[in-house]
């Protein structure tokens, strides 16, 4: 993902993941599905207490080089965001999941978690693929829950993912005991930022590529 992940995320999804998060000095921040870490580090930059968790080893292997080659303190963790083992209850301010729910085979359980290590007042904000986009949801009927598994871009192996309508992720949010504060089909609409290039407008505005999600907890 580099610096700053890809195109979709720089021009699309982060402007709106980073509103919905709002002031994040001081704030203790729970990345859930890190990656290689290259979100944490902009959360840590902005002042937040970062923790990064991520099933894989590796990721996190990656994660922690990258946060040393930027001279960023956070904390990973391998765990899943689905169980969350090693947070304990009502321990962060802000969770963050950033195009992760798809990939879960069990989406209650980790809105279920996600509330649980909440502190009262805290806020969720979740961004994953639009159900709807062809690119992650080849099914024959939109209204089915599909595993699915695809491959794209330079990996060798084949990425697993689930596809659900989107009521599937309102409802679960619901039973969770979120309150839904907000919701966005992120697009970009600064077109003026550096590497952006006009001919991607046409392609952005064709269909919804992700969603975001502001949660928050009474």
């Amino acid at each position: 993902m580099g610096d700053r992940g890809d195109n979709n995320r720089l021009f699309q999804s982060d402007p709106v993941l980073f509103k919905f998060a709002g002031k994040l000095r001081d704030l203790s921040v729970l990345d859930a599905g890190c990656g290689t870490g290259y979100l944490s580090i902009l959360l840590a930059q902005q002042g937040a207490n970062v923790t990064g968790i991520d099933i894989s080893e590796n990721m996190i292997t990656e994660a922690r080089a990258f946060a040393k080659e930027k001279n960023v303190e956070i904390q990973f963790m391998v765990d899943s965001c689905s169980v969350l083992k090693s947070v304990t209850d009502q321990s962060y301010d802000l969770i963050v999941s950033n195009y992760v729910l798809m990939d879960l085979p069990d989406l209650d359980l980790a809105t279920k978690n996600f509330h649980r290590v909440l502190k009262p007042g805290g806020k969720a904000v979740c961004i994953f693929g639009h159900p709807f986009s062809s690119e992650l949801s080849e099914v024959e009927n939109y209204f089915d829950e599909v595993k699915k598994t695809d491959r794209w871009g330079p990996f060798e192996s084949d990425f697993i993912f689930f596809h659900r309508p989107l009521s599937h992720y309102w409802k679960s949010f619901r039973k969770a005991g979120f309150t839904i504060e907000d919701f966005e089909e992120p697009v970009a609409k600064d077109t003026s930022v550096a590497g952006f290039k006009p001919e991607w407008i046409a392609s952005y505005r064709r269909k919804p590529w992700s969603v975001a999600f502001l949660l928050s907890k009474k």
